[in-house]
């Protein structure tokens, strides 16, 4: 597993006796370890300079077991669900998020120290749909949904009465700054017809890594602090401001995320219908 550290205590991933640990040390005592899902993302506020803001959360926190030595290392076990895959979006404008699972140090003297762990999707997707019928039906339309070899297809007809019509995937890491989430469009008409789309979760290959920083130091400007633009590098994501807009960059589907499929009617003078089903991504 590669290290990419932002901490001065030295970090070490070592194998002992077929068990996996990960070593902080010159950190001194601990008030305690906590363990959980960690949330790394990134805003850009409403303001002159527009800077993005990055921010983590660690939420299912439950206390992890560690060991400390009288020199001051301190040994954390890995056990199955540290290598959980991770998930999140990254756009071209270094705004997005990445959730992964992650251990919090919390010293009695010192910055609070993070290990992010985050790995690639490696088995197949299984995605559920809670109800199969997207319907307007004042406007007599109506899409079936359909899910099956972790996919979803969607297929029916728009009424004539409609000026446009969408299908629309939501993706919502339900944050305080991303409220309305992260919107995907999968088919689109002008007027009536038949409409269709299909969408699979999507899987991404990079390297396994662990990222060590200390959660109050994400400073865009600081290239010894981390933050979603320098973890973008490590999970392919295209070069930030490359000339070529590519978008939301989804990293990977899964844990933490909640999934929407929306059919939306738009009928003018901003008037519009629309009904929704949620998605089960496993």
């Amino acid at each position: 597993m590669r290290l990419i550290s932002y901490v001065k205590n030295p970090v070490d991933h070592h194998l002992s006796d077929g068990r996996e640990y990960f070593t902080v040390s010159g950190i001194g005592s601990l008030r305690g370890v906590s363990k959980g899902r960690g949330i790394l993302y990134s805003w850009i506020p409403v303001s002159e300079d527009a800077v993005p803001n990055n921010q983590f959360v660690l939420s299912q926190m439950t206390a992890a077991q560690y060991s400390a030595d009288e020199s001051g290392e301190i040994s954390i076990e890995l056990e199955a669900q540290s290598r959980l895959p991770c998930s999140g979006i990254i756009t071209s404008t270094a705004e997005g998020y990445v959730i992964s699972p992650a251990f919090r140090l919390d010293p009695f003297r010192g910055q609070d120290i993070v290990l992010m762990l985050l790995a690639p999707r490696t088995s197949p997707y299984k995605v559920a749909v809670d109800k199969n019928i997207l319907a307007i039906p004042k406007d007599e339309s109506e899409v079936i949904v359909t899910s099956g070899s972790g996919e979803v297809r969607c297929s029916g007809v728009i009424s004539s009465q409609s000026k446009r019509a969408r299908i629309i995937l939501n993706r919502n890491p339900r944050l305080p700054v991303y409220r309305a989430g992260f919107n995907e469009f999968l088919s689109l008409i002008t007027g009536g017809g038949r409409i269709s789309a299909s969408w699979k979760p999507v899987a991404r290959s990079f390297e396994e890594f662990v990222l060590a920083f200390y959660p109050s130091r994400m400073n865009p400007f600081d290239t010894n602090s981390a933050g979603l633009d320098k973890v973008a590098n490590y999970l392919g994501v295209p070069a930030l401001g490359d000339t070529r807009k590519f978008g939301d960059y989804v990293v990977g589907d899964g844990a933490g995320v909640s999934y929407t499929l929306r059919l939306k009617i738009d009928h003018g003078l901003r008037r519009y219908a629309s009904d929704d089903t949620r998605l089960t991504v496993t």
